[in-house]
């Protein structure tokens, strides 16, 4: 006899919402649409233990595009942005300067001059890895 496949549908759902924030959090098994097995949680557990876990990381591609990360440990593992709406880091710069910004921000001269130092630390950076590609690449 063969065994019989299992469509058993993983959900979680937000339970009595009496504000703008979850109660309680059930996780559980579908099976049909049927619930075969759930569990409810505190939504303060649930959102503590996320919290907790949660790593947030940015990392830079080669066109200068911001790209944000989310892992989760031992949880749903990394999650990308998946929108390509990231910022990219003349957008960044463009943002950052802006003159409301710095007001808000109480940015000082000494401020915007160590960002200029690593924006240049950055772009030399830059600059010797084009070097080392043109060094390795055949002459034509």
């Amino acid at each position: 006899m063969k065994p019989q496949e299992s469509h058993l549908e993983p959900f979680i759902e937000v339970l009595a919402v009496t504000s703008s924030h979850a109660d309680a959090y059930r996780f559980g098994y579908r099976l049909g649409g049927a619930v075969v097995s759930a569990v409810d949680l505190p939504a303060e557990l649930v959102e503590k233990i996320l919290v907790l876990k949660t790593r947030l990381s940015i990392h830079i591609t080669p066109s200068g595009e911001i790209v944000p990360e989310l892992s989760f440990p031992s949880v749903v593992g990394k999650i990308t942005h998946a929108e390509r709406t990231d910022p990219s880091i003349d957008d960044l710069m463009r943002e950052t300067l802006n003159p409301e910004m710095l007001r808000m921000e109480e940015a000082t001269s000494a401020d915007l001059a160590l960002l200029l130092e690593r924006l240049q630390r950055s772009a030399s950076l830059v600059k010797d890895m084009l070097d080392q590609i043109a060094r390795s690449s055949p002459c034509t």
